[in-house]
């Protein structure tokens, strides 16, 4: 039986509603601020998805996304950002590369505010929602029925509340998103640990609803201890003073429905000095080492687009900071 026969003994009510695989809508990437988990993703978040990044406290996650948003009004996207923490900082924003004039804003407090935000901002058309975070809402278990008032702290004692509200609240939002203005939804969560018989473990907070419904898990991970920083030198004044100013940030992509899964990297993200944030610029040199495209023997590189060598990984990353045309040479042969 032919693809044509199949289809003319459909009822006509259920054949309008389906269409071949091949006019399915073209995959649109949102690229992030790392150039190593853009290259796992194969060219970032993808849009009418919702993403899941999460990971350790000081893994700067909020930040991460921040700059994501920065990306993303350049190219005319229109970003919201849903602040559960009530920590939108709009100077901090801005050296992230935010237009905080150009970004929608709204708190939520409840998880049953964020749904109602979420569905309207996806109606609307927004491209981007950012949930910062799903850790700092409430269930409505905490709340006298039909209210704004907080109970008494011995009635919220309910097991499963909050996943349960969580996982309605993903299924939900998951259902808004607009096929034909897809809308990329990203919910930042907290770590927290998981004390089984035998072991323990660190899992997102918001159950396992919150990773069953996105199309891709990231994991940050940052080290809290003092000698884990990256120090350098400030100007103070008229002086130079010698601070802690970066982390080494490394992520994980645990799942992804649009990319090979359980690939890792990492880079350093600034967040003290001239410019913040991810220094995508090093990562691109270590990719670009690891590919191939810029080639190493010892302490000395051999970049496209220059004759002479360059001598440290550092004056690597210096040279294609200060050259663009450099750095888009080689960024053009690495994607």
């Amino acid at each position: 039986m032919s693809l044509d026969d199949v289809l003319g003994q459909l009822n006509p009510k259920l054949r309008k509603r389906i269409s071949m695989a091949s006019d399915a809508p073209e995959v649109q990437y949102q690229a992030t601020p790392s150039e190593g988990l853009n290259s796992a993703l194969g060219g970032g978040f993808v849009y009418g998805r919702q993403v899941l990044v999460w990971g350790s406290k000081s893994s700067a996650k909020s930040s991460f996304c921040l700059q994501m948003v920065g990306l993303a009004q350049q190219e005319g996207k229109v970003c919201a950002w849903i602040d559960a923490e009530m920590s939108y900082d709009e100077e901090w924003a801005k050296r992230l590369g935010v237009d905080s004039s150009q970004l929608i804003y709204s708190s939520a407090r409840t998880i049953n505010d964020m749904v109602d935000i979420g569905t309207e901002l996806m109606a609307a058309g927004v491209d981007m929602i950012v949930v910062d975070s799903i850790t700092s809402l409430l269930p409505a278990v905490y709340f006298e029925k039909g209210t704004n008032t907080l109970r008494d702290l011995d009635q919220t004692k309910q097991i499963g509340a909050e996943a349960r509200d969580m996982g309605n609240a993903v299924k939900m939002l998951n259902y808004a998103n607009n096929r034909v203005k897809p809308t990329l939804l990203v919910l930042i969560s907290q770590a927290r640990t998981s004390i089984n018989t035998t072991y323990s473990n660190q899992i997102p907070t918001g159950g396992q609803a919150t990773k069953f419904y996105s199309s891709t898990v990231v994991k940050l991970f940052s080290s809290e201890f003092d000698k884990a920083a990256i120090e350098g030198e400030i100007t103070v004044g008229d002086k130079l003073i010698k601070q802690k100013i970066a982390r080494k940030v490394r992520w994980e992509l645990q799942f992804s429905k649009t990319s090979a899964g359980w690939q890792g990297g990492e880079y350093d993200f600034y967040f003290r000095g001239d410019e913040v944030g991810v220094d995508n610029v090093g990562e691109t040199v270590d990719l670009a080492v690891q590919h191939g495209v810029i080639k190493r023997a010892g302490a000395w590189y051999t970049i496209p687009g220059r004759e002479s060598t360059v001598q440290g990984h550092a004056a690597v990353v210096k040279l294609m900071k200060e050259n663009e045309t450099i750095r888009k040479k080689v960024l053009d042969e690495l994607r």
